[in-house]
This record gives structure tokens, C-alpha cells and sequence, in this order.
């Protein structure tokens, strides 16, 4: 078992599917998402597809027909190979994972769907093969929400997937949007819109992009997102020229303000279980991280290095904090324990700003600025292992991680 992203990497060969009453491409198309899935969590190498041997149209798809040898040869340990059957617009995908010097099946799985959900069957497997290598699943069925340029002026809300493909546009709202957020589901999204001349909170409906909505509350609304439970959500809401943290019910109204002081408190985050929220505040004179619970008493700050700390996102395992920190070589992303202890630097270079976790605490996903445009980017902890996820025109920022998808 691989103890984390960035140790040895697991050689692996992830074979095209074989096809039956199906286009070939549909199997390459399963392939090449787990490869892509498997390549950016950092606990495998994929093995190149130019080298292997085999025909997946012509070869076993099972232990006792598979020739282990010709993939032995090319260095995999493991090795993922399948048949796709096709019977009219529905699909029967048989995915397998065997060990390679043990000539066994280390798991395998059957999906039913349409040719539409090939690419979330094909993360729904990689996950499972993450599992089985690492010990937990992997996150990459799930959406990643953000905002973006590239259709014009704007910022509008656009979702993906968490490797970055099936980008689809959710707003044309031709206006200022800020901070999405999902909902403890990954059927909807909060974000603030100036859609009707105010920064008020909205409900964003996905896929369909109806926007509801949430909140008028007098001076700025900006979403912190909803509880775990969904029954509250925290946001930073504006009064006299000062932003406090709020809670707000599920149709939009103030149950309590949890912070009252001059200084400027924002960016609200819940920890996993609901009974905390991190902040950023500038109480101390300069921005920092601080912890309260959830009625707003017991407030304790957490960061006590850097003198800008901000943008608090709090990890699903409820153990870290990751955060922005400005220094002398731009803004770079920091790990930190919730009770202020074993502080970790996550990036070293460039401009990085809005980290949010993964849906398993091992992976942040964040916005870069590179060459002239941001991007989302992910990586795991130790910083080493990044991947750009997004491209094209336009700035990519404000990214949002839902959670998995069932």
C-alpha cells in the first residue's frame, strides 16, 4: 500500500476497453480519463499507451486470460483492462484492476449508464482503484465549481469535474459574480450576484443554472457557505462600513450575527462537523485566522506567523486549515492545524490564491496566476505534486469543491 501522493509511484497500464455492439472509441475514451484521474493524484505512474503490446480489441479481459507477461515487461505492477458492451444508447462497463506479478484480480466493478456518463463511470472507477493502492477513496467524483472570463467581461459560474474536463458554463448573468460556494449536495451553489445592482446572495441551481434568490440583507452579502446539515448558512454581511460573520436560515433570514467588532471579519468557513467556523479577521491589526464556535463565543486565533493571512478553507477531515498568506514573493498557500500547530508551506512561488479541499483532505485545488491568466491548479500537500487543470481564454478563479457525488 502507497502511504500518500508524492511517495514511489505505482507503475500502472490502464488498457482501452474492449468494445461489443460499440465504438472503439468509447474504450479509449474510459482509459484515458482513469489514466488522466490516476496521473494527478500522485500515487501512480501510468504507463506510456504508445509502448504496450497488446490489442485490447483481441486480448483477454480476465486473470486467466490475460498474457501478464507482455505487461510485466513494460514495468506495471498493476493493470486495468475491461469490456465495454453496448445495447442501443445503454452501457455495461466491466473495469478490472489486477496485480501484475500475482497474475490476480485485485478488484472489479460493473457500471450500467448511457454513452453520457462514460466520463463520471470512468472517475468513479478511479477512485475505486485509489482506494484499493492507497487505503482511502479517491475525489474525483465530484465537480469543481469556479468563476471565469472566458465567455466575455464577466465573471460567470462555470462547473467541471475535478480533473478539469466537461467544463460547462452555468450563468450568463452578464454582471459582477463572487464566491460560489457549494451546498452540502452537489445539486446546487450560493454565490453573490449584482444581478440586480446589489450584491445580494443567490441559490444556483445545477446543471440548470436557475438562480433564486437568498438574501437583500442591507451593504454586501458574500456566501461562506452552507452547514453541514443544510439547515444555515454563513456569510460576511456588511453594516455601516464594517463586515461581521452571520448566520443566515435557509431562506436567506438573519438568525444571529456571531461577530460584532470594529475591526473587518470575513471569509467564513464550517468545519466538517458544524459546531466551528474559521475566519479571517484584522482585530489583531493586520488580517489573521481565528476559530470560534458555531454561536459565535470562544474565540481563539490560530495563525501567528505572516502578517496577511486570509481566505480559511476547512479540510473535510476536520485536522487543518489551509490559508493565503502575502509575503515577499507574492501570495502563497499554507497548511495549518486547527489548533494553530504544525504550519506547513504548501506553494513557493507565484501568485496563489482561493484554496479549497478535496472531498478526501488529501488534495488542495486553487487559482495561479500563469503566464498573463489564472488557472485552477491541484495538488497534494507536499506542494510537489501540481497539475494545471484549466486553460483557454480568460481568468479562472474562485474555485469551489463539492463533495462526492454519491
Amino acid at each position: 500500500m502507497i502511504v500518500g501522493p508524492g511517495a514511489t509511484r505505482y507503475p500502472i497500464a490502464v488498457s482501452p476497453l474492449r468494445t461489443s455492439g460499440a465504438d472503439a472509441s468509447l474504450g479509449d475514451q474510459f482509459a484515458r480519463r482513469v489514466a488522466r484521474d490516476l496521473e494527478l493524484s500522485g500515487f501512480f505512474r501510468v504507463v506510456p499507451r504508445e509502448t504496450y503490446i497488446e490489442s485490447p480489441q483481441s486480448s483477454g479481459t480476465e486473470a486467466d486470460t490475460i498474457l501478464f507477461e507482455n505487461w510485466s515487461v513494460l514495468g506495471a505492477h498493476g493493470l486495468v483492462k475491461g469490456q465495454i458492451t453496448m445495447t442501443g444508447n445503454d452501457l455495461l462497463i466491466e473495469a478490472r484492476l489486477f496485480d501484475v506479478a500475482r497474475r490476480t484480480q485485485v478488484s472489479g466493478r460493473r457500471y450500467r449508464g448511457e454513452v453520457a456518463d462514460i466520463g463520471r463511470i470512468a472517475d468513479r472507477f478511479a477512485d475505486d482503484v485509489i482506494l484499493q493502492v492507497s487505503g482511502e477513496r479517491g475525489p474525483f467524483d465530484s465537480r469543481v465549481g469556479f468563476l471565469s472570463t472566458r465567455g466575455g467581461r464577466f465573471k460567470d459560474l462555470y462547473v467541471s469535474s475535478a480533473n478539469g474536463s466537461d467544463v460547462r458554463r452555468v450563468t450568463q448573468s452578464q454582471t459582477l459574480n463572487l464566491a460560489p460556494r457549494w451546498g452540502p449536495s452537489a445539486d446546487s451553489l450560493v454565490l453573490t450576484s449584482y444581478r440586480d445592482g446589489r450584491p445580494d446572495l443567490f441559490s444556483v441551481s445545477y446543471p440548470g443554472g436557475k438562480m433564486k434568490l437568498l438574501a437583500a440583507l442591507a451593504g454586501l452579502n458574500l456566501a461562506g457557505g452552507w452547514s453541514p446539515d443544510g439547515g444555515s448558512l454563513l456569510a460576511t454581511v456588511e453594516r455601516g462600513g464594517n463586515s461581521d460573520i452571520a448566520l443566515l436560515d435557509r431562506d436567506g433570514k438573519l438568525l444571529q450575527q456571531l461577530t460584532d467588532h470594529w475591526a473587518i471579519d470575513v471569509s467564513p468557513t464550517w468545519s466538517p462537523e458544524g459546531r466551528k467556523i474559521a475566519f479571517c479577521s484584522s482585530r489583531a491589526g493586520s488580517p489573521q485566522i481565528y476559530v470560534m464556535n458555531r454561536d459565535g463565543s470562544g474565540v481563539q486565533r490560530v495563525t501567528r506567523q505572516g502578517n496577511y493571512n486570509t481566505s480559511p478553507n476547512w479540510s473535510p477531515k476536520g485536522d487543518r486549515i489551509a490559508y493565503v498568506s502575502r509575503g515577499a514573493g507574492g501570495f502563497q498557500i499554507f497548511v495549518v492545524g486547527a489548533d494553530g500547530s504544525g504550519l506547513h508551506q504548501v506553494t513557493t512561488s507565484g501568485n496563489n490564491e482561493d484554496p479549497v479541499w478535496s472531498p478526501d483532505g488529501r488534495y488542495l485545488i486553487f487559482s495561479a496566476r500563469e503566464r498573463g491568466r489564472n488557472r485552477l491548479m491541484l495538488t497534494d500537500l507536499s506542494g510537489v505534486h501540481r497539475a494545471q487543470l484549466t486553460e483557454g481564454n480568460g481568468d479562472d478563479t474562485s474555485p469551489t469543491w463539492s463533495s462526492w457525488l454519491d
